[in-house]
């Protein structure tokens, strides 16, 4: 009986993530171009979705099959989980925070889109090598 809660829990997860990303892509329509902006508006919204499918994954990841059976004294001594901790909170404002603004700036958007865009891979970035840093337990 434990297995089936354990499968419906994973798949409570996996469904509210799916909807999550549908919802996502629904607001933001990311093929429907700007006339003057193309490049720049496609780029910053694909560069978000895909941010979104990253940072989904990795907290699907870190709920299930982290390896909770470390010491967490070694841990917080050198200080490596608290820069995770700010890394994480950080990867979670900062992007939506910039797709949520976009439309306030009106004369240098297309700087304001590539500027965002690079953080969104940088975010990116960041999440995959925090998944190489933890170990994994499937």
């Amino acid at each position: 009986m434990n297995n089936f809660f354990q499968f419906l829990l994973h798949f409570i997860f996996i469904a509210t993530f799916l909807f999550v990303f549908i919802i996502a892509i629904i607001i933001l329509k990311p093929f429907r171009l700007h006339r003057k902006r193309k490049i720049s508006t496609i780029s910053l919204k694909l560069s978000y979705l895909l941010y979104l499918a990253f940072f989904l994954g990795f907290v699907y990841l870190v709920l299930f099959f982290a390896n909770n059976e470390v010491n967490t004294e070694e841990i917080m001594d050198d200080g490596t989980s608290v820069m995770y901790y700010i890394i994480v909170l950080i990867s979670f404002f900062l992007p939506n925070i910039g797709i949520m603004i976009r439309r306030k700036f009106k004369k240098n958007r297309g700087i304001y889109n590539y500027t965002v865009t690079f953080m969104n891979l940088v975010v990116i970035l960041a999440l995959i090598f925090m998944m190489n840093q933890i170990e994994w337990s499937f």
